[in-house]
């Protein structure tokens, strides 16, 4: 008996041997069964339809399976057949639906709309045909037989190709039309595959000896498959290193000669520029691998460069002139021509000597180019960009362009008489050149503004490093000369480190090394893993801080900073070129004139793949492909005439006017100012305030000392003499007993003038002796203000007269009884100032409550002061579990903006090592997984939800909730977390999740249609898997 899927939803059908056609569900139960079956020998699925074909003794039948009847019965001229294996073709416009049938060596075609047999292939194979099956995209059928030898056939039964390789009974063929891979299973215990296109043998996998696979297919789109056997059933994968992202090429395959992909960050779109040999540039989005424009060069191209904020393309012929164009249009249109740029004889304003003038070689044409583009205002390059997409395919209007001079794109033109020039982009102006490589070749240049290098190759056989300043006149200063050997390299610098390939001397290796710029220090390299062939690329890639190339051997390397090889790809096709996705994993390859891709991060050890993965990178824009010139601008030009919506981009809207030269002239010399002492500000400095001086000094102390802004500071001088006197009172004089004094017994000032109170002392000595003998009646009622005042400074009586003062007098209590008097400087109100004073004694103010060590760093965070608007109101027993689970509650209630706050705050305290119980806050997290996960969920939402899938993570790796949350995630398919998950399980163990796991929880899905609670039912059947 048979089994065969069907496209209804949970049903299979089972057939044969002899007359039974019954349908089942998915747990095998029989749910129907047809009535007038005829002997079933095979039976295959209609791609088309939701059809069933079955052939069999003398017969062929087509079924309806949704009412289980018979609708065609094909038996006329087949009464002596008996079919052992079937292949279907789906209808085209030119043939109807046909079945290939094999009876022997013998293969029948069937017309199953027209209901006969239309002819009996007697002569296709010499021996018994073994497997067939047909491929649609290709339109050929493919035929094994007993001869171990597969053979494509072509429509007109032309034969297109034979494979070779299996050394027993192929017994089964599969076609893959997703990869275009035929796969074939045999006797010999070996599983292999073709690539029918290019007639050439990709993989072979052994299986084991004592059972060879029977039968090989798959049931599902994907890279996963299945083969039985006797013992049991066993999944594949058939991993694929790379996958076509665009197909270039037309009917002749001419490989691409560049790849370049746009460096600049999100929300920047990732853009691919591919130039081929025939001149044909195409502008590709790299996400979704969509053509977004293209060019057409006259004459031949031998490089370009993309600037992406001003959507200019820069290409250069080989006549060494230099083409700009418009990409906002489709197709490019070309803007500006500029014929023999650099290339006139040397002049002393080249700043050379009048030697060199005459002894150099002339320039000549240029034949390599690069685009250095300096970008300090990034808010101002965007905005600029932004309103230039907002009129994408519609002629700019004409206006002056903004000013900028701080914003720099320089074209770099190597020159064949040894020169490097350098041009503004605007209109192709020289702005400096200087000689290179002793006047010989210049083959290759390459830029890295962010470390302000330039590369130059040529055929002197060195490799210079340059230093670019482009806000100077004399931009370029050589840094670096290093001999190599040969002109033609591929070189690379990431961070501080040169790299260069070429061929070793006297042997047929292709080495690397390394040179440290700061020291100029070489990494010698082992010879035995290099390449065996000629290098076709060598590219940086930033996040995973290693090195890829690529190469005629059919190989794609790693390489880390030490130049020390961490992979080898072995492809199955020659890399023409590659290119790196500078903020991303992705590596660009061309391949047979096509686009390619290639995920690095899954062929890289696990702590590269951690490191990419703790990576943040922001998302981009989408980008969308361009209309065509024709249908441009229809809506938004409607009332214009159709001369004017008809027309293309014909002007320059960089080109220099008035207004801008004038523009640039002044930025030019705001730039040359400050060395002078001449500047003038455009925007005067705001004027300063106390709220500004505040930040000021809180951003020096945070960038100095690493201090936190919750300083908080009082610039106002507050302090009180009265207060806070030098010379402590006694603690048996009491200034309150004293009599009130006359108008001209006061003292003046005594604080200040110690002088003028002595003679005041001298003069009303003895009515002062008098005056401390008396004590009055109110000394009863002031006893207790007098005690708090006194209290205070008992301690210090040993020093209640300075000695410089009164180096000798043997009676202090008079001076001393003059001293408390200031609190009395004016006879009319003495009493309110004493009582103003006596409330507020420093003494008894009640101490600021202190703050728990490893809460200080989250003092004066908006979070943390809605959790506790005062230091009084923090929990002494506070703890940091304790804390972190307050904070998990509260992050369930608070505003979305807060959340990534709190989780980054319970990270902080994870990774400084003070949570204990990392259980409870494990708990809270899965709970708040569980709230959190919903379909539609905003940027936002999705961002906060994918951090606390990270920090359980980091929390605890090995937990079985966190994989049963994880499958839960993937089966919700609403929830769109299928890449972050899926790094997950990487990051877990799980490897080729994509391949094998996906399929299979995909299905849960639509499952579970219909039940009112996704999450537990997914949940219920992750906990069972």
């Amino acid at each position: 008996m048979g089994l065969t899927a069907t496209k209804i939803h949970g049903c299979v059908v089972g057939w044969g041997p002899g007359p039974i056609f019954t349908l089942m569900d998915s747990g095998f139960f029989p749910l129907d069964a047809a009535q007038d079956a005829l002997d079933i020998r095979v039976c295959q699925a209609a791609e088309h339809s939701t059809e069933l074909v079955t052939a069999g003794a003398g017969n062929v039948c087509v079924w309806s399976v949704l009412v289980m009847r018979c609708k065609v019965k094909i038996q006329e001229g087949l009464q002596e057949s008996e079919f052992t294996h079937m292949a279907l073709s789906s209808p085209r416009s030119e043939r109807p639906h046909r079945a290939f049938l094999v009876c022997g060596q013998v293969l029948t075609v069937v017309d199953l709309d027209g209901r006969r047999v239309l002819e009996h292939k007697k002569n296709l194979c010499s021996c018994n045909i073994t497997a067939v099956t047909y491929c649609f995209q290709l339109d050929c059928l493919i035929l094994a037989s007993q001869e171990f030898t597969i053979t494509v056939w072509g429509p007109d039964w032309e034969k297109r190709a034979t494979f070779s390789g299996h050394s027993d009974v192929v017994n089964s063929l599969f076609y893959c039309s997703d990869l275009g891979m035929l796969m074939s299973s045999s006797l010999d215990c070996t599983i292999r595959c073709w690539n029918v296109e290019d007639c050439e043998a990709v993989d072979c996998v052994s299986t084991e000896q004592e059972d060879p696979p029977l039968y090989i297919g798959s049931i599902t789109k994907g890279e996963t498959y299945f083969t039985f056997s006797h013992k049991g059933v066993d999944f594949w994968t058939l991993r694929s290193l790379y996958t076509l992202r665009c197909q270039l090429r037309g009917d002749i395959a001419d490989p691409l000669r560049q790849i370049l992909v746009s460096s600049y960050p999100a929300p920047y779109p990732v853009r691919v520029l591919c130039v081929s040999r025939d001149s044909n540039i195409t502008l590709v989005a790299a996400e979704t691998g969509a053509v977004l424009t293209s060019f057409k060069a006259k004459s031949r191209v031998l490089c370009a460069d993309y600037c992406l904020p001003k959507e200019i393309l820069l290409v250069l012929t080989e006549t060494g002139t230099v083409l700009q164009a418009n990409t906002l249009t489709n197709p490019i249109t070309l803007m500006q021509e500029w014929k023999g740029r650099g290339q006139g004889p040397w002049r002393l304003v080249d700043h050379v000597t009048e030697q060199e003038v005459q002894n150099l070689p002339v320039p000549g044409p240029a034949c390599c180019m690069a685009l250095y583009s300096c970008v300090p205002e990034t808010e101002q390059a965007l905005d600029e960009w932004t309103s230039l997409q907002e009129n994408r395919c519609c002629n700019p209007k004409s206006k002056a362009a903004p000013d900028d001079a701080k914003n720099m794109f320089l074209i770099i033109l190597g020159q064949s008489g040894g020169c490097v020039s350098i041009l503004k982009m605007t209109n192709g102006e020289v702005l400096y050149r200087v000689p290179a490589h002793n006047g010989k070749r210049v083959t290759t240049v390459q830029v890295y503004p962010e470390n302000n290098y330039l590369l130059s190759t040529g055929e002197d056989f060195t490799v210079v490093v340059w230093t670019v300043n482009p806000y100077i006149k004399e931009c370029l200063t050589q840094q670096l000369s290093l001999h190599c050997g040969q002109s033609q390299v591929h070189l690379a610098v990431l961070g501080s480190q040169l790299a260069l390939s070429y061929e070793k001397a006297n042997s047929s290796s292709y080495i690397l090394k390394h040179f440290s710029l700061p020291s100029q220090s070489q990494t010698d390299y082992q010879p035995q893993k290099g390449h065996s062939d000629l290098f076709t690329g060598y590219r940086e890639k930033l996040y995973h801080y290693v090195f890829v190339s690529s190469s005629l051997d059919k190989t794609v390397r790693f390489w880390n900073i030490e130049n020390h090889l961490i992979r080898t790809l072995q492809l199955n096709a020659v890399p023409e070129c590659i290119a790196h996705s500078g903020f991303g994993e992705e590596l660009f390859l061309g391949i047979r004139g096509d686009l390619y891709s290639m995920n690095c991060a899954r062929f890289l050890p696990y702590i590269y793949q951690q490191t990419l993965f703790n990576t943040l990178r922001a998302e981009p824009l989408p980008d969308l492909p361009l209309t065509g010139n024709k249908d441009m601008c229809t809506t938004t030009q409607a009332s214009k005439t159709e001369g004017v919506e008809s027309q293309a981009i014909t002007r320059n809207p960089l080109s220099t006017k008035e207004k801008q030269k004038e523009t640039l002239i002044t930025s030019d010399l705001d730039l040359k100012a400050p060395p002078k002492g001449t500047g003038k500000c455009k925007k005067e400095k705001p004027p300063s305030t106390k709220k500004i001086r505040k930040e000021a000094f809180d951003c020096y102390m945070k960038l100095l000392y690493g201090l936190s802004t919750n300083y908080k500071i009082d610039l106002e001088d507050t302090f009180d003499p009265n207060k806070s006197s030098v010379y402590p009172v006694p603690v048996d004089i009491r200034p309150c007993e004293l009599p009130t004094l006359k108008e001209d017994m006061q003292p003046q000032s005594t604080m200040k003038f110690p002088v003028s109170v002595k003679k005041k002392k001298k003069e009303k000595a003895s009515p002062m002796a008098t005056q401390m003998k008396v004590k009055p009646p109110p000394v009863e009622k002031l006893k207790t203000p007098d005690t708090e005042i006194i209290s205070p400074i008992e301690e210090p009586k040993p020093r209640t007269t300075p000695p410089h003062l009164h180096p000798s007098t043997p009676t202090p209590p008079q001076h001393l009884h003059r001293t408390p008097s200031p609190p009395h400087p004016q006879p009319s109100t003495p009493t309110p100032r004493l009582r103003h004073r006596t409330p507020t004694p420093l003494t008894f103010r009640e101490p600021s409550p202190q703050v728990a060590t490893f809460l200080r760093q989250f003092e004066g965070m908006g979070w943390f002061t809605d959790l506790y608007p005062n230091k009084k109101s923090i929990p002494s027993y506070l703890s940091p579990d304790s804390f972190s689970l307050l904070l998990l509650n509260h992050l369930q209630t608070c505003n979305i903006l807060s959340r990534p706050k709190l989780l980054a705050a319970v990270q902080a305290l994870h990774n400084q090592g003070l949570l204990k119980d990392t259980e409870k806050v494990h708990r809270g997290l899965m709970d708040c997984v569980h709230k959190f996960a919903r379909p539609h969920m905003s940027p936002l939402e999705r961002t906060v939800l994918v951090d606390i899938l990270k920090l359980l993570l980091h929390l605890k790796s090995d937990s079985a909730e966190l994989m049963k949350t994880l499958l839960t995630l993937l089966a919700y398919k609403d929830l769109d977390l299928r890449e972050t998950v899926m790094d997950m399980l990487g990051l877990l163990g799980v490897g080729e999740a994509e391949h094998w796991l996906w399929p299979e929880v995909a299905r849960w899905d639509s499952l579970l249609q219909g039940q009112s609670e996704t999450w537990k039912s997914l949940q219920d059947r992750a906990e069972r898997t």
